[in-house]
């Protein structure tokens, strides 16, 4: 029996068009999967769902706001109309605005608020009882490592998103696992996704200094380092794991980065 295996389950994806949407859109479509791609641009959905029909036909774009409950309600009864049922929700829709908590606007902060976290509250209630109805289903909610590790470019609104997926996946985690609904989260560090290309092109020397606090020396890639870990979550092999967050980060969250000393030697104290 093959515990990894996908194929033909049915994934609806947020933020599908772009970033860590996009790239685990790729990595489920290339494994066989029943890929729903949702986002608020339907015609970036058009061609997102043009390219991932190179590797599957099963893939199919549906259009929704994931901050508004009604259109999410709507979009999981199109899923299920088009591919029968739900068996994964990976929730990666999110934004991020670099302020300093002081210069920030209340529309800011509600944007953030609305997209990143209600946005992931509402895409689990509305998948979960489809996913209650069949007595099966995995839900991976995409937090970040700024959940509990912040620093001078990690913004307040941002940051406190992410901490509440990562406290709202553990509370859904209990909740949910007598309907045999596993509730886990991913911890990305620092990915070159279009949510930082401006903080990577405008801020160079910054980028540089972010990247030697990774210990590994280097920003994350979608699908070569987020592409396994999410298959392992939405298959069998994580049947017995509830409300755990695995990082993803390169060991940013173990330590500062050590990149820039030869290997075997350490710094004199």
């Amino acid at each position: 029996m093959n515990y990894f295996d996908v194929k033909d389950k049915v994934v609806i994806i947020t933020g599908a068009s772009s970033g860590i949407g996009r790239g685990l859109s790729e990595v489920f479509a290339k494994a066989g999967s029943k890929v729903v791609l949702v986002n608020r641009n339907k015609e970036q959905g058009a061609i997102t769902e043009k390219e991932l029909k190179e590797f599957t036909p099963n893939v199919v774009s549906i259009p929704a706001d994931v901050s508004d409950r009604n259109a999410v309600k709507e979009m999981c009864k199109k899923a299920v109309e088009h591919f029968g049922r739900i068996d994964v929700l990976i929730n990666a829709a999110g934004i991020i605005i670099r302020k300093l908590s002081t210069d920030m606007t209340d529309e800011d902060w509600n944007n953030q608020i609305d997209t990143n976290l209600k946005g992931c509250f509402n895409c689990c209630v509305e998948a979960a009882p489809y996913m209650m109805e069949q007595r099966s289903g995995k839900i991976i909610n995409i937090a970040s490592n700024a959940a509990i590790r912040v620093g001078i470019h990690t913004p307040a609104a941002y940051s406190a998103t992410k901490a509440g997926i990562l406290q709202m996946s553990r509370t859904m985690g209990i909740e949910y696992i007598r309907h045999n609904i596993n509730v886990n989260v991913i911890g990305p560090g620092f990915f070159e996704t279009n949510m930082n290309v401006d903080f990577r092109t405008k801020h160079v020397d910054e980028y540089a200094m972010v990247k030697k606090q990774i210990p590994q020396g280097r920003a994350g890639d979608v699908i070569k380092d987020l592409g396994g870990v999410s298959i392992f979550l939405a298959s069998d092999a994580c049947s017995h794991m509830v409300g755990q967050m695995i990082y993803v980060d390169g060991g940013n969250t173990v330590g500062d980065g050590r990149s820039d000393i030869p290997e075997g030697r350490m710094a004199a104290s």
